[in-house]
C-alpha cells in the first residue's frame, strides 16, 4: 500500500507545477502516474496551504479524503498528509508510489520530528515504506514520486500486514535538522496493497514537523522594547539632572 498520499483526479492526468508552487502531491499507481498542486483546478480547498483531492481512482485504487497540509512557522513548521480511505479494487496485488513537497519552511532549526501510522482492513501481505526528506537549497520536491531533493532524514516501514485488522505506528522519529535558512521538505511513502484491501490513513498518517528556534514570542519582544524605552528615558533624566 502506499502512504498513499492523497491521489485524486483522473489518473493520467498531470497538471503542470508552476514555479512558485509550495504545497504539491504526485503518485504512480500501477503505472498511472498523478500530480496537483496546490490551488490549481484539482485542489477542492483554495486555502493556501491546503491540498484536498476529490475522491478518485488511479490504477484501479481508489482514493477518499485525501488532505495535505503545510504550515510555516514560527512557531512549528509542518507537512501532513492523510486518506480517509484507499481501497484496491483491481482484482490484483497493486503498486503505489506517493510523493508530497512543500516548500519556504522558516528557519533557523535545529531538529525535526516525524511520524507515520494507519491501519488495515482485510490486508494481509500488504505494506508500506515511508521516507522523510530535506534540502536547504529549499528545491521544490514531489514533481514526480522520484523528486526527492535534498537528504534523507529517516525512513521507516508498517512491516507486512496480518489478519482481517490491523495497524502500524511508527512513534516519533527524530534526528538533527540544522538550517538557517528557509528550506523544503519531501516525504515519499511505496508499497503494495493486496486486492480487496482497505488501508485507513486518516490523523496524521504521514508528517514531519520542526520548530523555529531562537525567534522570540512577540510577548516577550513587547516586554524588551518597553524595557529599552524604560532604560533610555532613565538616561536622559539623569544626564539632565546632571
Amino acid at each position: 500500500m502506499k502512504h498513499l498520499a492523497p491521489l485524486t483526479a483522473a489518473a493520467a492526468l498531470l497538471w503542470a507545477a508552476p514555479s512558485h508552487a509550495t504545497l504539491q502531491i504526485s503518485a504512480l499507481v500501477n503505472g498511472d502516474s498523478f500530480l496537483c498542486v496546490d490551488n490549481t483546478s484539482c485542489d477542492q480547498n483554495l486555502a493556501t496551504g491546503v491540498l484536498t483531492l476529490a475522491p478518485t481512482t488511479i490504477g484501479g485504487v481508489l482514493f477518499e479524503g485525501s488532505s495535505q497540509f503545510q504550515t510555516v512557522g514560527p512557531p512549528t513548521n509542518a507537512l501532513l498528509t492523510n486518506s480517509t480511505q484507499i481501497t484496491n479494487n483491481t482484482g490484483t496485488t497493486a503498486s503505489i508510489q506517493v510523493a508530497v513537497g512543500g516548500t519556504g519552511f522558516a528557519a533557523p532549526t535545529a531538529t525535526f520530528s516525524a511520524a507515520g501510522s494507519g491501519t488495515w482492513l482485510n490486508a494481509a501481505g500488504s505494506f508500506i515504506d515511508m521516507q522523510w526528506y530535506g534540502d536547504t537549497a529549499n528545491d521544490q520536491g514531489a514533481s514526480t514520486v522520484t523528486d526527492l531533493p535534498g537528504l534523507l532524514l529517516t525512513s521507516a516501514s508498517s512491516g507486512v500486514a496480518t489478519g482481517g485488522a490491523d495497524s502500524y505506528n511508527t512513534g516519533q522519529l527524530t534526528g538533527p535538522w540544522v538550517t538557517s535558512a528557509p528550506y523544503s521538505w519531501t516525504m515519499w511513502a511505496g508499497g503494495e496493497l493486496v486486492s480487496g484491501a482497505t488501508a485507513t490513513l486518516a490523523g496524521r498518517s504521514q508528517d514531519i514537523t520542526s520548530d523555529v528556534v531562537g525567534v522570540p514570542e512577540p510577548g516577550t519582544l513587547g516586554l524588551l522594547g518597553a524595557g529599552l524605552l524604560g532604560l533610555g528615558a532613565a538616561l536622559r533624566r539623569r544626564r539632565r539632572a546632571c
